[in-house]
């Protein structure tokens, strides 16, 4: 049973421990990366031993994080033992990949701030409430007295500001905007890192091109949907913000990606102003926010499809 602990709670668990895995989800993005190394090395200042596993690509819009190389991906034939196996930023096991069968740790903590976060660890920090769980881990360094330094302050920014949209979505709070500024304080350059994570290669925007060719809509236009077939999948190419075209199409409520990853694998990303998507993502094992939310569908991708607008009738 997974039990629920305090800030403080979980900056004392971290600080008793040797060896600690910090673990982040698969299709990782600015807000895992971010949180685990800001913390990592917050915590290997004070002589921690830390490993981060990643079991996914990186993309390579990520490299100017502050040590981005120390990620690296589990291995089935190889067990690392810890003291602490820390997830951060997701909401389910099996989001954490093939990490959550590697390492063998004999306490597991989870910090994470999805609504749809089930208790799948031994303890657990939640705050539905934060934009971001880069703003979880500003809470904690204040509750542990911890500093920032320029690196971590990079790292948790970047956490932030993509999460709520460089400060545009709903979950951007009061809050939310006195932590980015406490780390602005740090010398975070805000220009520098939207520059760096807006920048698109020129393969991205001709891929894009033809994805937005297969924008379609269902339920008389309040679902719209782009598609990323197999023939068009790669991997290098980030894709992740290509849901945001249908997202702000008048009239739509639910904006939908299927990118056919493998061929019997779909990968679905949805998004939506006024209804809880994350509610439909449950559904398929997935999980994430009220408006914006991710699942995986083990079927080729128009079948995936047909799954999915099943769902959405009970909703819509």
């Amino acid at each position: 049973m997974t039990k629920k602990i305090t800030l403080s709670e979980t900056g004392a668990m971290l600080l008793a421990a040797k060896k600690i895995v910090l673990v982040c989800h698969v299709s990782p993005d600015s807000d895992t990366l971010g949180s685990a190394l800001g913390l990592m090395r917050k915590l290997e200042q004070f002589g921690k031993e830390i490993v981060i596993l990643v079991d996914d690509d990186i993309g390579t819009e990520f490299n100017f994080l502050p040590g981005i190389t120390r990620c690296i991906r589990p291995q089935s034939n190889k067990s690392i033992y810890a003291d602490i196996l820390a997830i951060i930023d997701a909401s389910t096991f099996d989001r954490i990949g093939l990490a959550g069968e590697v390492v063998k740790a004999k306490i597991t903590l989870n910090i994470d701030h999805h609504i749809s976060n089930a208790q799948f660890v031994d303890y657990r920090y939640l705050d539905i409430e934060a934009a971001a769980t880069g703003e979880i881990m500003c809470d904690l360094f204040e509750t542990m007295n911890w500093k920032y330094d320029l690196e971590m302050a990079t790292c948790f920014y970047a956490a932030i500001s993509t999460d709520c949209g460089f400060f545009r979505y709903s979950n951007t709070t009061h809050k939310t905007m006195l932590r980015a500024a406490e780390l602005l304080s740090a010398g975070v350059r805000p220009n520098e890192i939207s520059d760096i994570i807006e920048m698109k290669s020129r393969s991205t925007i001709e891929l894009l091109a033809k994805v937005l060719a297969t924008l379609s809509f269902e339920y008389s236009g309040r679902v719209a949907y782009i598609t990323i077939a197999n023939d068009l999948y790669d991997k290098n190419i980030q894709t992740d913000s290509f849901v945001s075209y249908p997202r702000y199409i008048n009239g739509v409520e639910v904006a939908i990606m299927f990118k056919a990853v493998e061929p019997e694998v779909t990968r679905v990303s949805l998004r939506s102003s006024n209804i809880d998507v994350s509610k439909i993502a449950i559904k398929f094992g997935g999980g994430g926010h009220l408006r914006a939310a991710g699942c995986t569908i083990n079927a080729p991708v128009e079948e995936a499809k047909q799954q999915m607008f099943t769902a959405l009738k009970e909703i819509l």
